[in-house]
């Protein structure tokens, strides 16, 4: 059973599943009819906001927006992510690859991914590696901006069978050849200010064979 909150404290809170991811250009989310997120009844949202001190006060005032669909769907959509959180870039490197990857123990079909690095992040791709080893390559985000992010939504969903693994590959120019560094002369680890890097990816995908969700969801 988990630790019980001393006197005076408020319970641990416990996160559930992603829903939404914003960055720099994203648009909003939009499924496709059929689909939806699931949110349950007396569920509570969590913010995680990423601030970057300006040196003088400031304000926010951040909201969001749900879109109902109109009858339960036939799919449940379902967001989440995978990242390398290890990652190390050295100092002056200009074409340095940090790897991440997902494995899958259902039959799932993917809608879309998200690739996400900060301002020394350059290029991006993405393989499926198969349960017998072959490889396919799924997409290929050959200028990576930083300041025009969004997800890449799959034509048509693609089909991820159990056993296999979709790897991601990120580089970063960690060089003074690149404009938008902050600092060419340090190790880039993981962090959330912008100065610092990340590699992430969101996700988002349906499991094969699985009932419809009740009620009405997003």
């Amino acid at each position: 059973a988990p630790p019980r909150p001393a006197a005076g404290q408020a319970p641990a809170r416990r996160l559930g599943s992603l829903v939404a991811t914003m960055a720099p250009g994203w648009n909003a989310m939009v499924f496709k009819p059929g689909t939806a997120l699931q949110i349950r009844a007396g569920a509570v949202l969590t913010f995680q906001m990423h601030y970057t001190a300006s040196g003088t006060p400031r304000t926010d005032q951040s909201k969001v927006g749900f879109v109902f669909a109109p009858e339960p769907p036939a799919q449940e959509m379902r967001a989440g992510s995978f990242i390398n959180a290890r990652l190390e870039i050295p100092a002056g490197a200009a074409h340095h690859r940090v790897d991440a990857e997902v494995g899958f123990a259902q039959d799932v079909h993917v809608w879309g991914l998200f690739p996400h690095t900060h301002l020394r992040g350059v290029k991006w791709e993405y393989t499926l590696v198969h349960p017998d080893g072959r490889t396919e390559k799924i997409l290929d985000v050959s200028r990576y901006d930083f300041n025009w992010q969004t997800y890449y939504m799959f034509t048509k969903p693609l089909a991820v069978t159990r056993g296999s693994r979709i790897r991601s590959s990120a580089w970063y120019d960690n060089s003074a050849n690149n404009p938008a560094n902050p600092d060419p002369s340090v190790t880039v680890r993981w962090g959330d200010q912008t100065w610092e890097e990340m590699q992430y990816t969101g996700i988002t995908y349906t499991v094969d064979a699985t009932p419809p969700p009740s009620g009405r969801a997003r």
